[in-house]
């Protein structure tokens, strides 16, 4: 069981929002909390037929994202059923990315549905505002496969998990890779002021770079409705720089990455886990502007441990599963176990065994710290000929 500190305890939950990443909703649905002791709560159904939750933007603007989390999720317990002979169910919910509307989710998933397990939510905002509402109500098990802010995890207890990287560790590594396998000694940084991710990552990669005795020269803002950067990119242009760290959204890093070579910039690209969907954006002079990128991601597509999963993904999905997709059928898997180990639906002992899991997955071994955070290797991924692959 997780064990945290009492300072984690007594933040407030304006603070957490303000840290939160990938959000692009509104806060917490104030009152709307079920009141409801936790040791009350029974989910619906028996230890063979119950209801796991799932929820993220499978709409709008993030849906790339949130698609990935829900029909993984629905992949994972379908596959779970066929081996077990259980009849458990998955219920799909959108949130458009709106922390409001995923607190309206939590409160159905809670009171009508009775889920006995949340997989979710996508992204960070969403998934800590509904964090921070169990710590009050119902302390439902609840892992997350994408939601990387440290708030996440930091200021909640028992029964929040992530399968992700956090934010702080991605940006962390990524620095640690341009100077440890790069050479890298000079930086810079174009992020979104706009966005808790993009923030958030370019402060721990800069803290990070620079502790190691490399200089960032330059950091350039924009704002979430840009679209040209030719302006931050050309004062970063003046500069000898080894590095280009890009810690946005994959469409616009592909923006930026094009936008980069055009007015001469050719350090190397380097970027984190949003950057994954970049190919599905660009066109043949984009591609050629990526080429040679590096980014911190889950998983790489030639990986073989993965190739059976994708395959089947687009055939039932018609698309093609990202790292979010293959962490939320991990975690999924994972919290199925779990709660074919505590025996019972019971969420105290859910949370008890997801807290002590070691599950064999895709991606290797899934098991989680103190604070819930996963214990996993890097994936470093490149783009090669317009595709990803390992970087070797």
């Amino acid at each position: 069981m997780k064990v945290k500190s009492f300072m984690k305890g007594v933040i407030t939950l304006a603070v957490v929002m303000t840290m939160a990443a990938c959000t692009s909703g509104g806060g917490q649905n104030e009152g709307a909390t079920p009141e409801a002791d936790a040791n009350a709560y029974v989910p619906a159904g028996d230890i063979t037929s119950y209801k796991i939750g799932t929820f993220g933007p499978t709409t709008g603007d993030y849906k790339v994202y949130g698609l990935a989390v829900t029909n993984a999720a629905v992949l994972a317990v379908e596959d779970w059923n066929a081996e077990h002979g259980t009849s458990i169910s998955v219920v799909v919910e959108d949130t458009q990315g709106d922390s409001a509307q995923a607190m309206n989710v939590y409160n159905k998933f809670t009171t009508s549905d009775k889920v006995a397990a949340i997989i979710g939510g996508t992204l960070s905002g969403e998934s800590t505002t509904v964090a921070q509402a169990t710590q009050d109500s119902i302390r439902i098990p609840m892992v997350s496969p994408s939601a990387t802010a440290a708030a996440f995890t930091d200021t909640t207890d028992v029964n929040v998990f992530r399968a992700c990287y956090t934010d702080p560790q991605q940006a962390a590594l990524v620095a640690d890779f341009a100077i440890d396998t790069l050479g890298a000694t000079t930086a810079a940084i174009i992020y979104n002021g706009d966005d808790d991710y993009s923030v958030g990552l370019e402060a721990s990669f800069k803290a990070q770079f620079e502790s190691k005795g490399g200089t960032v020269v330059a950091s350039e803002v924009f704002a979430t409705e840009d679209t040209d950067y030719t302006t931050q990119l050309t004062k970063i242009a003046a500069n000898d720089i080894d590095v280009l760290f890009i810690p946005n959204y994959y469409e616009a890093d592909t923006r930026i990455a094009s936008q980069a070579r055009q007015v001469g910039i050719t350090a190397q690209l380097l970027g984190c886990d949003g950057w994954d969907g970049v190919l599905s954006v660009a066109n043949d002079a984009d591609k050629a502007a990526l080429e040679g990128a590096v980014f911190i991601n889950q998983y790489s597509p030639d990986m073989e441990s993965v190739q059976d999963i994708m395959t089947r993904y687009k055939e039932k999905f018609g698309e093609d599963i990202n790292s979010f997709g293959i962490n939320s059928y991990d975690a999924t898997m994972m919290v199925l176990e779990a709660i074919e180990s505590a025996g019972e639906l019971n969420i105290d002992k859910i949370n008890a065994a997801i807290a002590s899991a070691n599950h064999s997955g895709i991606l290797g071994q899934l098991s989680f710290d103190a604070n819930g955070d996963p214990i996993k290797t890097p994936v470093y991924v490149t783009i090669k000929d317009g595709a990803y692959v390992s970087y070797k």
